[in-house]
């Protein structure tokens, strides 16, 4: 029975191809998170599935989606994490990758935290 309820959960998270934590983590299955503190694990949890206050407060204060003050794109977790220029070399000292999926599957959770805290931002999340 709960192989069957799994092939079910598998099957309907495979289909999910427009939720964003599906780009993130394709495949299901459990994280360790246990060697994080309990506030390292809520800021990761947090990027995993790009709802963090620095680029959602927005939704709750009833404002305009927030915009980069570096490239004026919207302020995205992946846009931070990634793509914007501003912290194209604090990022090379952290990690180089391309998509986030990739980033938090290969990335070390301390690089992570190394690169957000760099940049000024993980108190932010």
């Amino acid at each position: 029975m709960a192989n069957h309820c799994q092939r079910l959960w598998l099957a309907e998270w495979d289909g999910c191809v427009t939720n964003k934590l599906q780009s993130v983590k394709p495949l299901l299955g459990y994280s360790n998170l246990s060697s994080l503190s309990r506030q390292g694990a809520v800021v990761l949890r947090r990027l995993c599935i790009g709802h963090t206050l620095l680029t959602h407060s927005y939704l709750l204060n009833r404002q305009d989606q927030p915009e980069c003050s570096n490239c004026a794109s919207a302020l995205t977790v992946a846009h931070v994490l990634l793509e914007c220029n501003r912290y194209n070399v604090v990022r090379q000292r952290y990690f180089n990758v391309s998509c986030l999926h990739e980033l938090f599957d290969a990335v070390n959770t301390q690089n992570i935290f190394g690169f957000i805290r760099d940049i000024g931002l993980y108190r932010l999340l």
